[in-house]
């Protein structure tokens, strides 16, 4: 099979070798930008300087005092993509803080994901999939994925173990709180914003 090549948009200038090749710097510039843009919102300094070493937040910004530890007696497994480890907007990190029953299990390292974490009685998985019916009784144990959609796409695919699971969709949020960042989806949750609905809706509402 052929490989995609992205300048074969720009074939109608085929017959014009300096309209195509500028088309093709114009392209390339995009493409760089796009990396740039991506690497500016993910990037963490390597040594932490001027962030919270456990929130990650800004030092003037930490919210580690503020921070209380929440009792659960339903376990939250939230398999991470190891792009969100550093990121100073992973919420999995802030729930890991909170909660006292909770498992991170890292997704993209060279050796093979291990799916122990995921099996057990009564596990679901709380996934935006409002194809999926809601499953009976009450879950012992609620598997997160915690990435980019995308990300979260793509470890889905990727371990089997997950579309075992009885899945368990949270309907979108009606009005998002002021100040939070922009969900890519309408139905967009981050990862803490969806814990806490679910815990209150198994465990109790003042979770």
């Amino acid at each position: 099979k052929a490989r995609h090549r992205p300048w074969r948009q720009f074939a109608e200038y085929e017959d014009d070798p300096p309209s195509r090749a500028r088309s093709c710097r114009i392209l390339a510039a995009q493409t760089r930008a796009e990396d740039r843009r991506r690497a500016v919102r993910s990037s963490t300094p390597r040594d932490l300087s001027g962030l919270c070493p456990r929130c990650f937040l800004k030092a003037d910004l930490c919210l580690c005092s503020e921070l209380t530890c929440v009792r659960s007696n339903i376990q939250i497994v939230i398999v991470r993509h190891v792009r969100e480890e550093r990121s100073t907007s992973n919420t999995g990190r802030l729930a890991a803080l909170m909660l006292s029953n909770v498992r991170i299990v890292p997704y993209g390292e060279d050796e093979p994901f291990d799916e122990d974490p995921l099996r057990g009685d009564d596990t679901w998985l709380l996934f935006p999939d409002t194809n999926s019916a809601v499953p009976p009784g009450r879950p012992q144990r609620l598997v997160l994925l915690d990435g980019t959609f995308r990300q979260a796409r793509r470890m889905y695919r990727k371990i089997s173990g997950l579309r075992l699971l009885p899945q368990y969709a949270l309907p979108g949020p009606e009005q998002r709180t002021p100040g939070r960042r922009r969900a890519p989806r309408p139905d967009g949750l981050s990862t803490i914003e969806a814990i806490a609905p679910a815990l209150a809706q198994f465990e109790s509402p003042e979770l």
